[in-house]
């Protein structure tokens, strides 16, 4: 059976590292996951977790080690060009689109309420709640 990559937001990825309130919640839904899914984000996620590892005063060794569980997916001036064609009033979830459509992953696992009503048509959107 072919595997299939499931796209984890930064919001997600934001309370599993930092334990936040939505921890659990974060933790079920890619625990979820099947055993033939690939949990994946953008290097923009990672920049972005990376950004407040470092503002936070954080392990940055952890935060390697934690990401190392997902595979991190490239972004290239494609994913620029449909986002900012696609843009519905957030570009950087624009970007995350694009990258996960790019990348052919589905669905698309976020806490962000509006993401689906924005980019839904795009790709799967899973709203964790």
């Amino acid at each position: 059976m072919a595997h299939k990559l499931v796209f984890v937001d930064t919001n997600v990825l934001m309370e599993l590292l930092f334990e936040r309130s939505n921890h659990d919640l974060a933790k079920d839904a890619v625990l979820a996951l099947s055993t033939d899914d690939i949990a994946c984000t953008s290097i923009l996620s990672v920049s972005t977790l990376l950004y407040f590892v470092e503002l936070e005063r954080c392990d940055k060794d952890t935060a390697h080690n934690f990401m190392s569980g997902f595979k991190i997916l490239d972004m290239s001036q494609e994913d620029y060009t449909w986002a900012a064609a696609n843009d519905q009033g957030d570009f950087e979830d624009a970007l995350q689109t694009a990258c996960a459509r790019r990348h052919t992953c589905s669905p698309l696992i976020t806490f962000d309420k509006k993401f689906d009503s924005m980019y839904g048509k795009f790709l799967a959107i899973h709203t964790i709640r």
